[in-house]
């Protein structure tokens, strides 16, 4: 993954909703950041269509958060190749240096896009069973390892989960995991699948 401190990935990741996020965003007026540090601003506006292929990723409605979750990734990824395709950040992202190439993202851009992304998801009432919330921080400089993330939190369990798009490339479903083992270390252990809905049908 190389080191995202090199990017500018700081450690006030409540300050950056303040300083680079649209308070209100909607599919039709939105800003992303890019070039590292949200270095460059781009305001976006969706069309009709597109919003629709995002919806389309929330059919048929979730019965369980664990498909809730994998739907909201699935949605990130549709609005990042949208998003992409006007800001020229639909490219592989290197994770190192950035010394002025605006297609590329460090931490603090993906947090702050993502929590853009789910703001706009839950205002059209697609993320029902869970909450958005912040921004989570790990790492520190000592060890250049710092990282950001935006959060999404159970309504049913309260269990927070972070949702990291710097580790995959634009257009690829973030993972979605549980806030404790994102924060444990890094690289986070990933792991291949959710864990299925219990036969009780209770949300997980």
């Amino acid at each position: 993954m190389g080191m995202l401190a090199l990017g500018g990935c700081a450690s006030a990741p409540s300050q950056y909703l303040v300083d680079y996020a649209e308070p209100h965003p909607t599919p039709d007026h939105f800003r992303v950041c890019h070039g590292y540090g949200c270095k460059l601003a781009t305001r976006v506006a969706l069309s009709a269509d597109e919003w629709r292929q995002v919806r389309a990723a929330f059919e048929p409605a979730a019965s369980t958060a664990s498909t809730e979750r994998r739907q909201i990734a699935a949605a990130i990824a549709i609005l990042e190749v949208q998003v992409g395709q006007r800001t020229g950040t639909a490219v592989h992202q290197r994770r190192e240096i950035n010394r002025g190439d605006p297609s590329q993202l460090d931490c603090i851009d993906e947090s702050v896009n993502t929590w853009t992304y789910l703001t706009m998801l839950a205002g059209d009432g697609l993320i029902r069973l869970h909450r958005v919330g912040g921004l989570a921080h790990s790492g520190s400089f000592v060890e250049l390892s710092v990282h950001n993330a935006a959060v999404i939190r159970g309504i049913a369990t309260g269990t927070p989960y972070a949702i990291d798009s710097t580790l995959v490339d634009a257009g690829e479903p973030p993972p979605v995991l549980p806030l404790e083992v994102w924060l444990a270390s890094w690289p986070p252990q990933i792991p291949r699948a959710e864990p299925q809905p219990q036969a009780s049908g209770n949300p997980i």
